[in-house]
């Protein structure tokens, strides 16, 4: 029977797995000095990526009796060099044939592994922000999945919950402003319901209004990322004499 494998090489072996299907994400490894003051802590894997939140994996070979209370342990600290602080924790255990088995990143590559995931659900007042409240997903039982699944996951996660709750709250209320000025231009309104297929309602001059902070949304990204494309300020902004010309040539 082949030795046992540490479980660090197995955090290992996942971590250069994760690096290869999170594009730029980096993803660190038994590393220590990421958790200011707690130099001695070294979470088992640390995935983070700009304009995202940092996420732990906590592992264990099965039945890994401890792996849950790591995880949550790590929900809330700060990350070295990171504006925000964890607020998921992937708590993993690896099958246990993964401990013997000699090739650990062909074992892993086809291994099914079984995860759960802790999220910050709420905070206390400023400016301690404790963390007052815990989510575990599922809440009974583990996720089964392979590697990639788990890649998925953490890409997943690693969106901050509680300010995606916040921008989902300011784009509704976003609609609703819109859509009440939409509502005081009715020689416009008949013609996009008919383009819609729906009645002239309220609630066709929402669903327009979310059509269109959706396409925008969509710009300011694809102008991010492809320089060839003028962000929206410079298409449909103030200054701009001519904004559907801008717009439908920058969309063309």
């Amino acid at each position: 029977m082949p030795p046992r494998q540490m479980e660090n090489n197995a955090n290992i072996a996942l971590g250069n797995l994760l690096r290869g299907m999170l594009g730029q994400a980096e993803v660190f490894f038994e590393s220590t000095r990421v958790i200011p003051g707690r130099n001695g802590q070294r979470p088992d894997l640390l995935i983070t990526a700009d304009g995202r939140s940092p996420v732990v994996i906590e592992a264990e070979y099965f039945p890994a009796p401890g792996v849950q209370a790591d995880a949550r342990e790590r929900l809330g600290r700060p990350v070295q060099g990171w504006p925000r602080p964890i607020e998921a924790a992937i708590a993993l255990r690896y099958p246990a044939k993964l401990a013997v088995a000699y090739d650990q990143p062909a074992a892993l590559t086809d291994a099914t592994l079984q995860y759960c995931i802790y999220t910050v659900a709420g905070y206390g007042p400023p400016p301690a922000r404790e963390i007052r409240k815990i989510a575990r997903f599922p809440q009974f039982g583990w996720l089964d999945g392979p590697v990639d699944a788990l890649a998925g996951l953490v890409r997943l996660v690693s969106v901050p919950q509680l300010a995606a709750d916040r921008a989902a709250d300011a784009l509704e209320k976003g609609i609703d402003r819109a859509a009440a000025t939409l509502n005081e231009l009715p020689g416009v309104t008949p013609a996009i319901a008919r383009l819609l297929g729906m009645d002239n309602t309220p609630q066709t001059h929402r669903m327009a209004c979310a059509i269109l902070a959706n396409a925008m949304v969509f710009h300011a990204r694809i102008s991010r990322i492809h320089t060839g494309i003028p962000p929206l300020d410079l298409v449909c902004g103030p200054a701009v004499q001519y904004p559907k010309r801008e717009t439908l040539q920058a969309w063309e």
